[in-house]
């Protein structure tokens, strides 16, 4: 992809246990019991001093739900004092009962799952009241000085509640909110009696987004795998008053990198277990990130390859057909992704 010299990952995602207290029905990982052998704390320890030496900007607490895992707080100590920054990603149940060592643990934010008003929000996520433990938790938070994110993944049982979600958001004291899309992995699955979104569904989803991005004193972007390059990609991807960026393709292995709770390593955690390059058990992260054949998927990927719309796509050389996640879930190739605001626009400009 590049003949510049490797650098470390600036961001790691690391999924520190697949235990977890809810029973999302969109749950990417299938998670719910532990993995029989999840890194112990000596071996996660280990790790943690090994993404620091390869230069790790950022480690976000990841599940699972992290707060099941009894030593996240010796771990996330350790992040602070390597000198990266300690972020994490919960959904909010048991936030109440660890608020206060959450406070002190040092986090540059806490991002929860919000996936509706209370209806929506309990039956995604397969817990009664689940939405109400987790705005008793937000506010336990805030009370505590904690920064607070959210983020939402959209399909086809929330689409329509996205208004009211903002109004949520705002209400409860939320700082900013990132807008994702359900993608066909884990339990979740598309198709007519899916939950995931249709593609055509994103020319729905887009404007909602732009507006919510006109208010300027909540922080709100779209991921990843929202997009791509409509005449508004700069503002999807740069967020709530900036409009400077865009999407350059798929970053899993070029500067992010997913760590599972059995210690393997992928681009990102979102791939499927056949993009694992290898595990810190058997090698150092460091040797496996720098690995020259390691992430060739994606470090060595050209664009000649591309398939479908995307082969044709202006676009093509940058996007590189967008999040691969989406695309590998959606067509079994990285090379195709129907989830694409320019592609989708074009379309409906052809058949008016």
């Amino acid at each position: 992809m590049t003949d510049a010299p490797l650098k470390g990952p600036k961001f790691c995602v690391w999924e520190v246990t697949l235990a977890c207290n809810a029973r999302c029905v969109h749950c990417g990982s299938k998670a719910g019991v532990a993995r029989e052998c999840e890194l112990d704390t000596h071996e996660a320890l280990a790790l943690v001093r090994e993404l620091a030496q390869a230069g790790c900007f950022s480690v976000t607490l990841s599940g699972g739900e992290p707060l099941l895992r009894s030593d996240w707080p010796e771990l996330g100590a350790a992040i602070r004092e390597s000198g990266m920054r300690l972020e994490m990603i919960t959904n909010g149940l048991a936030v109440t009962a660890q608020a206060d060592a959450i406070a002190v643990a040092g986090f540059f934010a806490v991002t929860m799952s919000v996936d509706g008003p209370a209806a929506i929000h309990d039956q995604l996520r397969g817990v009664p009241g689940g939405l109400d433990r987790l705005l008793q938790g937000a506010a336990g938070l805030k009370e505590r000085g904690v920064r607070l994110g959210a983020c939402t993944q959209v399909n086809r049982m929330n689409l329509g509640a996205m208004d009211e979600i903002h109004a949520l958001l705002r209400e409860h004291g939320f700082e900013g909110w990132q807008i994702q899309l359900t993608m066909p992995l884990g339990l979740a699955s598309s198709g007519p009696d899916g939950v995931c979104l249709e593609p055509k569904q994103l020319l729905e989803l887009e404007p909602k987004i732009l507006e919510y991005q006109r208010d300027p004193a909540f922080f709100c972007q779209a991921s990843d795998n929202v997009g791509y390059m409509s005449r508004h990609e700069p503002r999807l991807r740069s967020g709530t008053g900036r409009g400077h960026q865009f999407f350059g393709g798929c970053r899993a292995g070029l500067d992010v990198v997913g760590i599972t709770s059995d210690g393997r390593v992928r681009g990102c955690l979102s791939l499927p277990r056949e993009f694992d390059e290898g595990g810190v058990r058997e090698r150092p992260f460091g040797e496996i990130w720098s690995d020259p054949g390691a992430f060739a998927w994606n470090r060595d990927r050209r664009p000649k390859a591309l398939a479908g719309s995307c082969a044709a796509c202006p676009f093509g050389k940058v996007c590189r057909a967008g999040c691969t996640c989406l695309a590998y879930t959606s067509t079994g190739s990285m090379d195709e992704n129907p989830y694409c605001l320019f592609a989708l626009g074009r379309r409906s400009k052809g058949a008016r």
